[in-house]
């Protein structure tokens, strides 16, 4: 004992300023209520600076502290027993302790340290540091000893980066241990922000959620990203570089870990940090062993930033700032090895159908060959209506344009990717060419199928029209086709149910949109399965079942929130469907705070007409409705300007057709929209409600519809009764609940003029039938003009209607009400003079005016007196132009 090191029997000095760790220290006063305390974990989580501050907690007058630091050295059981025991008798003088220690063996040093234990007054903590340093067989069964026999006032603290045995099932049993580890050890935000405010640097320049996620709260990684930053380092750096392979973290993991395990445990980990979750099987993949389970065990207790995914232990997974350390340094030593490995994994993993990972493993092989294989073997194509886009995506990225073109299934896989990011024009060059290169006779029966549904795929995208054989056609295939190629099925009855919506035939369209659901949830595809959702609740709104159609995008927004983000696409997509069902209960702010962010983020990403026509028309008529005429023009243009880009001609053509709508509903004068509807081709659009199949039949309904308004305002009241007729025979045969509301309020408007006041009112009725059980507002709105006299009639003729018939009546005129404040009092009238001041600027004479608001004509001739005085003119003409000039009402009706 000649070589007595002193400064083992106190904390290192070089400890310095380390952040207090109050929370922990509050636990670690158990220790004098526990037999054994263990504090484990790798290196670098801080165990020495928190045993360290602990003892500084003690009172040296009522607790005798005993500190050993221990080193490789220390595993002769004669020596570390003598330094135990020297240890433990600090307070005597150097030379008497010496004198007194030397020489005694294990087991006389055992019943020394028992029996001065035991004459201390005081409780006794034993503080062994670093002990996987010392720990042996003989050390372990020594210690073991010592716990059960030492007086009961002593207490033992070991801090290790293994998981020592020294006997402790028997105390754990008995409520006598208590345990620090891993997770414990992490730095909380409130440490980590103490320890960055040390930097000099403002707090707030640093994200220190993604610091402690990158380092999952590894004291040390946190400490070293702290003093990059003292060194000069910008913030953002640290987190995008730092926390990876940098020179701090690499020389302190290689001399504080890989330097201190033998060699083939070296090894062993190497290998087996290349994928993200070990198995003992993966383990015996890697190194060719046949004790994988073992193996993980044994590297869980040796400190190696290994740990359990979760309690069953059937999964582990190395700290990811180590096992990315690890893997640059595997690559820098052993490219060729590397890649070798990196094949065998993508190879087992996908023969277990984990096809991610597979090709993961496979790109950092550097193999294309075995990239595409992987992803053809797994579908190609078929892995993104799965959910897997970002697979394919990541496979096609590093492979050939010749090769991806020279197998079908990645082919496929390249149009269906452009289809779903927006690329129309290249995802038809592309299919055309693969078409034209391979063609159907070197094909198989298989092949062929699959062929087909990304081209009809493609086809919906585009939205080119189809016709009642071809989707009698579709259903014949779907008959043709194995019952368990769910995939396939799936495709083809989802764009099944999707033409069968967009020809108007609803019940139709319901069967195969749920026979989709059933084939996606059969292959577990949520992502595929949420776009039968968006169908069916299109489905449920077009029959006017509005409130089953928000239930259903509830369901289907939960779904989207948990697995992909509340800021996905699909949830673009949910926001849009979900705004438009908002706006048609009148719930205006609630549907424009969901486009608010919905709206850009499908512009830059997939889409479709239908999603596409609910998000820009309802933010175009919400505007609108709030008198921003001009930044409603401007949505209608955005979407015209993504119709050209993604050659949507349906989309293009609803557009105009909305623009036609929102002057109407804005009482624009009747010559202005008569020349714009001439100019965009309404007549023909309306008149492809005589054809059986139309190229487009929502086009054909909604400027059918279009015209009937038109025809209303310049009196055409019996071509306009007889236009809506035909509308209302082909939604009664359809059960077209929505279009019905519509066809019935411009019926009761048409019957009104004729003078047909009994028939107007049962029209009335029925729109109101419809709507109100469905909460259905804002049609009544859109259709003001038509709206207003019918509305009025009804409230003084409905004495005895029922309260939530009446409630609703109500409703409806409170937000007529609003409707008409918005777009043309904007504070200058009041809603009198404005509602005489729109009719003005239609073109109509006092008289006219006078019948339309229902009042004398000398009452309107008082109210435009008071509008010209407010304006300061004199004429009628005069009141109109500089009305639209200062944007009173709204540009372009003068």
């Amino acid at each position: 004992m000649q070589d007595l090191i002193a400064a083992k029997f106190d904390p290192p000095m070089w400890m310095g300023d380390q952040i207090r760790r109050e929370i922990l220290l509050g636990r670690l006063q158990g220790v004098l209520s526990h037999r054994l305390t263990l504090v484990h974990a790798p290196a670098g989580y801080g165990k020495t600076s928190l045993l360290s501050q602990w003892r500084g907690t003690l009172d040296a007058a009522t607790t005798r502290v005993a500190w050993l630091t221990l080193e490789r050295d220390d595993r002769d059981l004669k020596r570390f027993v003598n330094y135990l025991l020297l240890a433990l008798r600090r307070d005597q003088a150097e030379s008497e302790a010496k004198a007194a220690s030397s020489d005694l063996p294990p087991r006389a040093a055992l019943s020394a340290m028992i029996n001065e234990i035991g004459d201390s007054g005081v409780p006794v903590v034993l503080i062994l540091d670093d002990l996987h340093h010392a720990f042996s067989e003989a050390v372990g069964q020594f210690l073991e000893t010592l716990v059960r026999l030492a007086p009961a006032n002593c207490h033992f603290l070991f801090a290790s980066r293994d998981y020592p045995w020294v006997g402790q099932s028997i105390l754990a049993a008995e409520e006598q241990l208590l345990e620090i580890g891993p997770a414990d050890l992490r730095f909380s935000v409130l440490e980590t922000e103490c320890l960055l405010t040390r930097t000099d640097r403002p707090l707030e320049t640093l994200d220190i959620d993604t610091l402690l996620d990158r380092t999952e709260g590894w004291p040390i990684a946190v400490q070293l990203a702290s003093l990059s930053i003292k060194r000069g380092m910008e913030a953002e750096r640290v987190i995008d570089e730092y926390c990876g392979t940098s020179s701090d973290l690499a020389r302190y993991l290689s001399e504080q870990v890989l330097m201190t395990l033998p060699q083939e445990t070296r090894d062993i980990v190497a290998r087996t940090a290349l994928v993200d979750r070990l198995t003992g099987e993966m383990v015996d993949l890697l190194c060719d062993r046949q004790d994988g389970w073992m193996v993980l065990e044994r590297l869980e207790q040796q400190g190696v930033f290994l740990s359990p995914v979760s309690w069953e232990r059937r999964e582990y997974r190395y700290h990811q700032l180590f096992a990315e350390y690890l893997r640059d340094r595997f690559e820098r030593s052993d490219r060729a090895q590397f890649a070798a490995v990196q094949r065998r994994i993508a190879s087992w993993l996908a023969e277990r159908g984990q096809v991610a990972e597979a090709i993961d493993h496979a790109i950092l092989s550097g193999d294309d060959m075995l990239v595409a294989s992987i992803l053809e073997d797994a579908g190609g194509w078929r892995l993104i209506p799965q959910g897997l886009q970002g697979v394919v995506v990541r496979g096609l990225a590093k492979l050939p344009v010749p090769m991806i073109r020279s197998r079908p299934r990645l082919a496929l896989a390249q149009v269906y990717l452009q289809i779903k990011l927006g690329e129309l024009g290249s995802a038809r060059a592309e299919f055309d060419l693969f078409f034209a290169e391979v063609g159907e006779a070197d094909l198989s029966v298989d092949l062929k199928t699959e062929v087909r549904v990304v081209g009809d795929t493609l086809t919906d995208y585009e939205n080119q029209p189809v016709t009642f054989d071809d989707l009698l056609s579709r259903e014949a295939l779907l008959r043709k086709l194995p019952a368990n190629d769910h995939l396939v099925l799936a495709n083809i009855s989802e764009t099944l149910g999707a033409k069968y919506l967009e020809g108007g035939w609803l019940e139709r369209a319901l069967q195969p949109t749920l026979t989709a659901r059933d084939h996606y949830l059969a292959i577990g595809s949520v992502y595929s399965d949420l776009f039968t959702r968006f169908l069916e609740s299109r489905i449920k709104r077009a029959q006017g079942r509005s409130r089953e159609a928000e239930a259903i995008l509830r369901t289907a927004c939960a779904n989207i929130t948990d697995n992909y983000g509340d800021r996905s696409d699909l949830a673009a997509n949910c926001a849009a469907f979900k705004a438009e069902l908002l706006f048609e209960q009148d719930m205006v702010a609630e549907a424009r705070e969901l486009l608010a962010w919905a709206l850009p983020h499908m512009e830059q990403s997939d889409g479709w007409v239908d999603v596409y026509a609910a998000a820009y028309f309802t933010e175009a008529r919400a505007l609108a409705g709030e008198g921003a005429f001009e930044e409603a023009c401007d949505v209608i243009a955005r979407a015209r300007r993504v119709a050209a880009r993604r050659r949507l001609r349906q989309l293009e053509m609803l557009a105009d057709i909305c623009s036609i709508e929102l002057q109407i509903s804005q009482g624009a004068p009747t010559h202005a929209v008569l020349a714009a509807a001439a100019v965009v081709g309404l007549d023909p659009m309306a008149d492809m409600m005589h054809e059986e199949s139309p190229t487009y039949r929502p086009v054909a309904v909604a400027a059918s519809l279009c015209r009937t308004r038109l025809r209303l305002l310049v009196g055409e009241v019996d071509l306009a009764l007889e236009e809506l007729q035909k509308l209302r025979d082909w939604a009664e045969q359809r059960g077209a609940g929505r279009l019905l509301i519509d066809v019935n309020i411009l019926a009761a408007a048409g019957l009104r003029k004729k003078g047909e006041l009994e028939r107007s009112r049962s029209c009335f009725d029925e729109a109101v039938g419809i709507a109100m059980f469905q909460n259905i507002v804002r049609p009544f709105v859109e259709a003001r003009q038509f709206v207003q006299a019918c509305l009025d009639d009804s409230l003084d003729a409905d004495a005895q209607v029922d309260r939530f018939r009446a409630q609703f009546m109500k409703s409806l005129a409170k937000s007529l009400a609003v409707y008409r404040n918005n777009v043309t009092v904007l504070g200058v009238f009041s809603e009198a003079e404005a509602e005489v001041l729109l009719y003005l600027s239609q073109g109509h004479s006092n008289k006219e005016i006078a019948r339309l608001i229902g009042m004398s004509p000398d009452t309107v001739k008082y109210r435009l007196k008071s509008v010209f005085r407010k304006i300061g003119v004199s004429k009628r003409r005069d009141a109109v132009r500089i009305s639209a000039e200062r944007g009173l009402i709204p540009a372009g009706m003068q």
